[in-house]
């Protein structure tokens, strides 16, 4: 039984650290993907917000033209006044 310990106990230990250096290698794997998805995510978080100023950018000029011509239109005289 010894012998068999013998043995055993190094494939053993060897066998453990292997699997050790092969779960660091995955995790480091898995970070490096990681970093390489949170930068795309970046990327695209920039563009929408690019997109989103351009949006209001639009808007508001879009709210003073309608602003005109309401201000415009409330200027006019009422033409329906005379039908009764």
């Amino acid at each position: 039984m010894d012998s068999v310990s013998l043995i055993a106990t190094p494939i053993i230990q060897y066998g453990f650290a292997g699997l050790s250096i092969v779960l660091l290698g995955f995790l480091a794997w898995l970070v490096k993907r990681l970093l390489s998805v949170l930068e795309r995510t970046t990327g695209v978080i920039e563009q929408n917000t690019n997109v989103i100023s351009c949006l209001k950018e639009e808007t508001d000029e879009s709210k003073k033209i309608i602003a005109d011509i309401r201000d415009k239109l409330m200027s006019r005289p009422c033409i329906a006044k005379g039908e009764k």
